[in-house]
């Protein structure tokens, strides 16, 4: 009985969400952006400006918060939080104060004159991310003012990152109905060859009624909404006004060892910006394959009666509302100029075009070319069998057959390699693992492949010796595919890049299926 009332208590709140949702977002939607922001830092003085930031101290503990909620290992201090040339500079240093090993800063605009708190508007911040393992630089926002616990009353990251991934960043969505029921929703973004640590970049939301959406440099990468979550009602972020926080973690949950060898390390903060309601940006990818297709759009546009003019380093210009161009192997910027009946304003998208890579190592043919030793197989593997389905992809006559064990989510093909030399280029793009796969499993299936440490890796120590992973996905059934491993985690930064003796494929990782997969030609592609 009881679970009946929740149930329909859930719907009906559900289906007033979404009827409030409708509501605000039109009237919220009609409003043109203002070219001034309603909040805003240059960092033009010669020190923090304490009318618009709080500069928090400690280790949390006169906060109620110890190790600052996640553990961390610093002691945010004043001193650490300099202005000068233009930018905020938050340094993290080996440095002792009373228990804490490390310094650093914390800022927040709670409770300044200057500063506030706010319900709905787009924020942004043009950072410098650190590099270093245990680096945790985070642009986020909290509720203000309320007696509601978290994670009840939620948590919007607007940017995250850590030292060892400098390649990624995060945006995501804390809720919950209490610390018991923590979750979150997040999305990542990587960036390749260079990393987000090697220059700036303009990380921002744009919060409008019952939807969160997150840029990099004024691209669109991420869109949460109460449809998202498993229970609608605990999307609480109308709810309240919201402050904004910058700082630099040492350590903690999320942040990980500290290599007291990179100390010290910043994050350095060109602008602050809060605008009442969201600016246009675009949608599309900025890093692609060469040799492809992309479609490139506005996103976020209220004005009425809209003309276009994109442009295209390959020449290719259009006036309609989006823009699909044809990549070669060169990349450049995709640039629209845009008006409409809110005004004028130009966008613009740096690509980037992976490069052309050829096969280069050959890792196992399945025939007479191996340069893996297995080890450890929890399927079914027969490594000599007829090719199912001779064609274009794949005319090997002899192939190898796995069989997946259903009763282990992850089901594993460890083989030890000295092929991996320098695990580096793999995570730059420049060399990259490609597999040919014939399965009848659904299209979309997730593979991975893991790289190891196997004097290290353990299986009860992950992450530790695990340098990095790498996703592909099927794209048809019952045919040949050749299938690229891109990145997508870099694991342990404690192991070094040349460190990587072992590779560990995982068909359908965190599933209970018993699919079978053929698979030739496990090679390493190089530009």
């Amino acid at each position: 009985m009881k679970c009946d009332n929740y149930s329909g208590k859930s719907t009906t709140r559900a289906l007033v969400a979404a009827g409030l949702a409708m509501a605000a977002a039109a009237t919220y939607g009609q409003q043109c952006p203002s070219a001034a922001p309603r909040f805003a830092d240059e960092f033009n003085g010669s020190a923090v400006d304490t009318s618009k930031w709080e500069v928090q101290t400690g280790d949390g503990c006169s906060y109620g918060l110890c190790g600052w909620g996640n553990n961390e290992l610093q002691s945010y201090q004043a001193a650490n939080a300099v202005v000068a040339n233009g930018v905020l500079t938050i340094t993290a240093k080996k440095q002792r104060v009373g228990a804490k090993a490390y310094t650093s800063a914390r800022l927040r605009t709670l409770n300044r004159p200057g500063g506030g708190q706010w319900t709905h508007g787009r924020f942004e911040a043009r950072m410098k991310t650190p590099s270093g393992s245990g680096m945790w630089p985070a642009f986020w926002m909290l509720p203000a003012n309320t007696t509601v616990a978290w994670p009840a009353s939620g948590e919007i990251d607007i940017q995250e990152s850590t030292g060892q991934k400098s390649m990624f960043a995060w945006g995501t969505v804390h809720y919950g109905s209490s610390n018991a029921n923590h979750q979150f929703l997040s999305t990542q973004i990587y960036r390749q060859p260079d990393s987000f640590a090697d220059g700036f970049h303009v990380y921002s939301v744009n919060w409008s009624p019952y939807k969160i959406s997150w840029y990099i440099d004024d691209v669109l990468y991420a869109t949460k909404t109460p449809a998202d979550m498993a229970n609608s009602a605990d999307w609480t972020f109308e709810s309240y006004q919201y402050y904004l926080l910058l700082n630099l973690a040492v350590g903690g949950n999320l942040g990980g060892a500290v290599d007291d060898s990179k100390l010290p390390q910043t994050l350095q903060v060109d602008y602050v910006r809060g605008y009442a309601y969201p600016q246009p940006s675009l949608s599309g990818k900025y890093l692609v394959e060469p040799n492809t297709a992309t479609t490139y759009g506005v996103v976020d546009q209220v004005g009425t009666g809209a003309t276009y003019a994109w442009s295209a380093p390959n020449g290719q210009t259009s006036s309609a509302s989006s823009f699909t161009v044809n990549w070669g192997t060169t990349g450049g910027t995709v640039a629209v100029n845009i008006s409409d009946s809110c005004g004028s304003y130009t966008k613009n998208v740096a690509v980037t075009v992976a490069p052309v890579l050829t096969r280069s190592v050959e890792l196992d043919d399945y025939e007479a070319g191996r340069n893996l030793a297995y080890t450890t197989v929890t399927g079914t593997f027969t490594q000599a069998v007829a090719n199912p389905a001779p064609g274009t992809v794949n005319g090997s006559a002899t192939v190898a057959k796995y069989v997946r064990n259903a009763g282990q989510a992850y089901d594993l093909v460890t083989a030890s390699t000295s092929a991996i030399a320098d695990a580096s280029f793999y995570v730059r793009g420049e060399k990259a693992l490609y597999l040919d796969v014939y399965t009848a499993a659904p299209v979309g299936t997730p593979m991975l492949i893991q790289m190891e440490n196997k004097n290290v890796a353990t299986a009860s120590n992950f992450p530790s010796g695990r340098h990095s992973k790498y996703i592909g996905y099927t794209t048809l059934q019952n045919g040949w595919q050749r299938v690229k491993f891109r990145l997508d985690d870099r694991l342990d930064g404690a192991t070094g890049d040349a460190q990587v003796n072992q590779l560990v494929l995982m068909l359908a990782p965190t599933t209970l299926t018993g699919d079978t997969y053929y698979i030739d030609n496990y090679n390493i592609y190089a530009r």
